[in-house]
């Protein structure tokens, strides 16, 4: 790192003295020792701040402190919210990274939520949710300005002149109109900074961009599964970090009723609209730390909560692609839901209407969305490394086989599962293996889908601002049409249907992996219904029918095909030689690049085929399989494929052609297999988590005595005793012999623990040589088992 800086001598040897493993304040580490570059060299730098421990002593000294503080206020009072999912806020505050910071505390050094910011949420939640909903709004207004205060801005200027708005002259004596007006005011609750109860993990997380050129309105074309992402990492907290939020009055005889006040807008902001940055993309969601969500107005936000299921094994990653960030992030799931939703209009309205629209429901950078989305795990997920060859790997003669492709040469033909997910499991030239981590079927999450009321306002041609530039004295005039609340949830309601119908997430989603279920989705949910709900919203706005991309309209199928067979697995292998089976007839064939780019044709090369501009060298497969179970809890699954014809490859006419023989041809295929038995031998087996609970996803917990791999935590025990989380399980518990504990252990250091115990609760013990000799002792009984009997006993 010291390398890349130009420093005096001097500085640069005191330099080299500081480590990373040295530092102890993430600030620090991130403000000071952090070289900028690219956004590979910001993730790495970025790494390094998350790996700065912190001090979790220093910070229960400080709660304590801070604690005896707060009472001591007047009115002093807190509570407690607990975040559902990553938090991350201050990311475009001065540092040397870009758009990658994040609100430590100056002095110490933990994430946490400054009380202007909290004050801003509350004042955020009474105007927008709480007012609207109050039937004396001048009363309701003036006590929104007695919590917060007023000043005389343009704003309060502007609120009073204006007849529809509750605000209005304040006066010494609010009763006396003669009295003096009282032009600014302080708030009568102080809002403080919300302190975490424990040291908050950091965790670099990505966000990409798939549409720039969109987004930014330089293309005139519409997304398409072309483009390159552009991916930005970034700092984020944890999830499941509790915080405390400290209120109290700026005097003693502030009302107790509107501290109270206070205390329910600020956790209705919290709970309802969240805190940070990405809120809209689920980010800085909290939940009550004892209770439930806190109930919302009438009349204001809409909101559908539904549990979200997986279906089919997903292969799910974030900015490492490692174990601990296979999960479900909201930043993905609203990203397909927005792809999904464009399906429904961009068959309708050209390029601008369609970027515009969908500014309107789902947000850009110039305004915020009118849906939000919160992920919440219902369980701690249990992500396996990926091994192909356990799931399904056939000899030449099984190859040869009815289940395999009887026609093709076995040499060269590839187990079906491992072309479907190609790259989730391979080994390098130099024999360095990279495996995926995947989780199964029946991992569960709990969606929160919460709408408000939106507008649309019609963008400006390219002719329209031609003439207003030769005649500004005329300027075109915008009209603001109003979406509600409701009909902006029907919009994020039918896309996700979409894609718990026909699509999936992570990678590998195209080719069956990651299928979800939306379980409280209604019933009567039909693409049909999806339609009309677009047409709907269309015609409400007066949109003319002007279509510029492919839409839902161009989709080809469904085709849908029963598999009577338990095994998820061996579904997915079948789909995976149907597919590859399909491939072969065009060996050679440069044709078969429709089915997406990049792919290689082997010599002799046949035939031509050039994508049409803009595209090049990239696009996804124009083709979605889906797996869902069969319905009315029958065993099995239904593989379900539709295709979406592409006007780049090579053309709409070509590549319509192409894909409904594929189709075809594949629908058949899959049907000759399902007649087949299941086939035998194939481990582990996945059953229909439909048919049964979510218990397809329950992790077996260690028995005690047995050794295990765990990591240690910063968190420590009321006694200052070291905590660890089972790898496996995700369980966590004490390390009941904490003083055998060596002194140079770290917080997120990966150690070997025996289990203690493993009811209720987990607990473990530190491997010492006493230790291990109990426990194998505990191992040896268990293997004999209590029916055993010694040698020349009862027979």
């Amino acid at each position: 790192m010291t390398q890349q800086l130009v420093l005096p001598k001097s500085t640069f040897e005191l330099f080299k003295l500081i480590t990373s493993t040295q530092v102890q304040h993430p600030g620090l580490q991130l403000d000071k020792y952090s070289v900028p570059g690219n956004q590979e060299a910001q993730k790495s730098a970025l790494e390094g701040v998350c790996r700065v421990p912190g001090d979790s002593s220093l910070l229960t000294e400080l709660l304590a402190r801070r604690q005896a503080m707060l009472k001591a206020l007047p009115g002093g009072s807190w509570f407690d919210c607990t975040t559902t999912g990553p938090l991350t806020l201050h990311l475009a505050r001065a540092t040397a990274l870009e758009n990658a910071g994040i609100c430590l505390h100056p002095i110490y050094g933990f994430a946490y939520l400054p009380g202007s910011g909290l004050k801003g949420l509350a004042r955020a939640y009474a105007e927008t949710v709480w007012l609207p909903a109050q039937s004396d709004q001048p009363a309701a207004w003036r006590q929104i300005e007695d919590v917060f205060g007023w000043a005389p801005n343009p704003d309060r200027r502007q609120q009073i002149a204006n007849s529809h708005h509750p605000a209005a002259v304040r006066h010494q004596d609010d009763t006396d109109p003669d009295s003096p007006e009282v032009k600014a005011a302080c708030g009568n609750v102080v809002f403080h900074d919300a302190w975490p109860e424990c040291w908050p993990r950091l965790v670099v997380d990505i966000v990409n961009n798939h549409h720039s050129g969109y987004y930014q309105e330089t293309h005139q074309h519409p997304p398409g599964d072309w483009e390159d992402p552009v991916p930005v990492y970034f700092l984020a907290v944890a999830p499941d970090v509790t915080f405390t939020f400290p209120l109290s009055k700026r005097h003693h005889d502030v009302s107790d009723d509107l501290l109270e006040l206070a205390r329910a807008w600020l956790l209705g902001g919290l709970c309802h609209l969240g805190a940070g940055a990405k809120t809209n993309t689920g980010y800085g969601a909290f939940k009550p730390a004892e209770g439930t969500l806190p109930p919302l107005p009438e009349h204001r936000l809409e909101i559908f909560e539904t549990e979200l299921k997986l279906t089919s094994p997903a292969f799910l990653a974030g900015a490492n692609q490692q174990r601990e960030d296979c999960d479900l992030r909201p930043a993905t799931l609203r990203g397909l839901l927005r792809w999904w939703w464009r399906t429904l209009h961009a068959g309708a309205v050209d390029v601008a209407t369609l970027r515009t629209l969908e500014a309107a429901i789902w947000g850009d950078t110039k305004g915020g969305a009118a849906v939000r989305l919160v992920v919440e795990r219902v369980a701690s997920p249990n992500p396996q490394p990926y091994n192909k060859r356990d799931l399904a790997n056939f000899d030449d003669r099984k190859k040869k086989s009815e289940y395999g492709i009887p026609e093709a040469n076995p040499e060269k033909t590839t187990q079906g599962l491992w072309y479907l997910s190609y790259g989730m499991d391979e080994s390098s030239r130099e024999g360095e293996r990279k495996q995926r981590h995947w989780l199964e079927p029946g991992a569960t999450w709990r969606l929160r889908l919460v709408a408000r009321p939106t507008h649309f306002v019609e963008p400006v041609k390219t002719g329209q601002k031609a003439n207003r530039q030769a005649d500004k004295a005329q300027p075109v005039k915008h009209t603001a049409r109003p979406i509600t609340a409701d009909e902006a949830l029907e919009q994020a309601k039918a896309a996700l249907w979409l894609l718990c119908h026909f699509g999936g997430v992570g990678s590998k989603a195209r080719k069956g992996f990651g299928s979800l279920q939306a379980t409280q989705l209604a019933d009567g949910y039909r693409l049909e219904t999806c339609r009309q709900a677009a047409e709907r919203l269309r015609g409400q706005l007066g949109l003319a029918a002007k279509p510029n991309a492919i839409g839902l309209s161009q989709m080809l199928g469904p085709v849908e095909v029963d598999f009577s067979w338990p095994d998820v697995w061996s579904v997915l292998d079948q789909v995976g030689f149907a597919y590859q089976a399909f491939a072969k007839k065009y060996k050679h064939k440069l044709e078969k690049k429709a089915l997406g780019l990049p792919r290689r044709i082997g010599p002799p090369v046949q035939g031509s085929f050039t994508p049409r501009p803009p595209v090049k060298d990239r696009h996804a497969s124009p083709v979605h399989i889906h797996l869902a179970p069969r319905k009315d809890g029958e065993q099995g699954w239904t593989v379900r494929i539709v295709a979406f014809p592409s006007a780049y490859l090579p053309d709409l006419g070509t590549s319509r052609n192409f894909l409904q023989a594929f189709l075809q041809k594949v629908k058949s295929d899959l049907e000759q297999r399902a007649s087949l038995s299941a086939p035998g031998g194939q481990k582990p087996a996945v059953s229909n988590p439909a048919v049964g609970s979510a218990s397809a996803s329950t992790t077996s917990f260690p028995s005690p005595g047995t050794t295990v791999k765990a990591v240690l935590l910063e968190e420590k025990t009321k006694k200052g005793g070291w905590k660890a989380r089972h790898l496996d399980s995700r369980r966590e518990g004490p390390i009941v012999n904490t003083k055998e504990v060596p002194g140079d252990k770290q917080p997120g250091e990966e150690v070997e623990l025996i289990v203690a115990s493993a009811g209720d609760s987990l607990s473990f013990r530190w491997p010492t040589e006493e230790e291990k000799q109990r426990a194998q002792k505990a191992q040896d009984k268990t293997k004999k088992g209590p029916g055993h009997q010694p040698k020349g006993g009862r027979r």
